[in-house]
């Protein structure tokens, strides 16, 4: 292993010396406040020597006995100047395997190593090895691909109707309605899908200091690169961060035929999705009341003379009769009334009635029978009724599906004197 420094002095052949002796190679060391040390991730045996002071990460120092240990392991040269350095750093040295300082020595290779073998420090000649550096950027273009994807699971945890509008409603039956509606929901999605992804470089980007063969340089994908590539691009639908996922290791990568490389990813992801259906919902009809009623036409299909002492018999015997019932009908009415008012002041006396949603879509009447409207919503103890409603009104009251419209007109469960299945009696102003 080489000095780094050694390319900024000028070398003369006579200051080359060769070495295999601890001693002489520990002297050399301390002159120049230097240790021996191991450089991490090195591409060659690694050993070589720094001063204290510009120790960084990569060196592992150790002692000089563990150095002559190796040093005689690895069968080592130690290569150097004898002359001080004049710069900054520890001076030109070398730290080659024997094999090559033999093949750099303009000595012979017996008297050389006769002399190291013997511990001789010798001054040789030497072949110059030239260091250069060159700076290389090299950026890859990765092309992704999803080839298989199977959602392993879809739940949905949550639904929200947020619209429903009534579009067509029709009788099928005498007592069947079908209604087309349309709504729209917010649904909330869990669901994991599982990936197989293969990557591939498809354009190589080199920028360098000097010009060099295309050939000098071969490109090796790291996997982690591959793994980064396909968090940040749109594979995968959720945001995440690469560096995060990346060191948790939760992707499986691995090298195929080529420059290939095949990953697997499983995502878990919640999502919401807002969704327009059209339904079709039929429902039976429970009841009828009819609330107007208008002549559009009217054709007579057969008629006759009658007799008219006929016509006046008939006519005097229901006149009789007529008079008979209208006196019933005022007795009924008047004991009806009478019992009316003891109830009323009874109810008065009670606790108020309590309303509820249950109560939408029943009919409104007043005490004495008439017809009013309908409740069209039951906001806490207040009824809201709808003078006029419709058919669709009165579903969309029992279903719950609307509120009350600025035309109805609020109730108070004061008001209220009675509710029964079907009716809502206030009291009559």
């Amino acid at each position: 292993m080489a000095n780094d420094s050694s390319s900024n002095e000028t070398d003369i052949p006579e200051q080359r010396r060769m070495t295999t002796d601890p001693k002489r190679i520990r002297e050399w060391a301390e002159a120049r406040d230097a240790v021996p040390v191991r450089v991490r991730d090195s591409e060659d045996h690694g050993h070589s020597f720094v001063r204290r002071d510009e120790m960084g990460e990569s060196h592992e120092e150790y002692t000089w006995d563990e150095f002559e240990e190796r040093f005689e392991d690895d069968d080592l040269v130690f290569i150097y100047h004898e002359t001080e350095p004049t710069g900054e750093g520890i001076g030109f040295f070398e730290i080659v395997e024997r094999e090559r300082a033999f093949e750099r020595a303009d000595l012979g290779r017996d008297e050389l190593e006769d002399s190291l073998r013997r511990g001789e420090t010798v001054t040789t000649e030497i072949v110059e090895t030239q260091v250069v550096e060159r700076e290389i950027v090299e950026r890859d273009t990765i092309e992704s691909e999803v080839i298989d994807t199977d959602l392993v699971e879809r739940d949905v945890v949550d639904s929200e109707l947020i619209d429903r509008t009534i579009v067509e409603t029709e009788f099928v039956s005498d007592d069947m309605i079908e209604l087309t509606v349309d709504e729209t929901r917010l649904d909330t999605i869990e669901e994991i899908e599982r990936y197989i992804v293969e990557s591939r470089v498809v354009d190589v980007d080199i920028e360098q200091d000097e010009e060099i063969e295309r050939d000098d340089i071969q490109t090796d994908i790291e996997l982690e690169s591959v793994q980064r590539s396909i968090l940040e691009s749109d594979v995968v639908r959720s945001s995440v961060t690469p560096d995060d996922v990346v060191e948790q290791e939760v992707i499986q990568s691995q090298r195929t035929e080529g420059d290939t490389v095949r990953s697997e990813l499983i995502e878990r992801r919640t999502i919401e999705e807002e969704l327009t259906d059209q339904r079709r919902m039929r429902y039976v009809l429970e009841e009828s009341e009819l609330i107007e009623s208008e002549v559009i036409t009217s054709d007579v299909l057969e008629g006759e003379i009658i007799d008219v002492d006929e016509y006046e018999a008939m006519e005097t015997g229901g006149m009789e009769t007529g008079t008979a019932g209208a006196t019933a009908d005022e007795t009924m009415a008047e004991t009806e009334s009478d019992a009316g008012m003891g109830t009323t002041d009874e109810m008065a006396d009670a606790s108020a009635i309590e309303l509820s949603p249950d109560d939408q879509g029943k009919d409104v009447v007043d005490e004495s029978g008439q017809q009013i409207g309908m409740v069209a919503e039951v906001e806490g103890q207040t009824a809201y009724v709808d003078p006029e409603p419709g058919l669709t009104d009165r579903l969309k009251a029992r279903l719950d599906w609307g509120g009350h419209g600025d035309d109805d007109y609020p109730v108070e469960s004061a008001q209220i004197t009675e509710i029964t299945d079907d009716e809502v009696v206030i009291r009559s102003e």
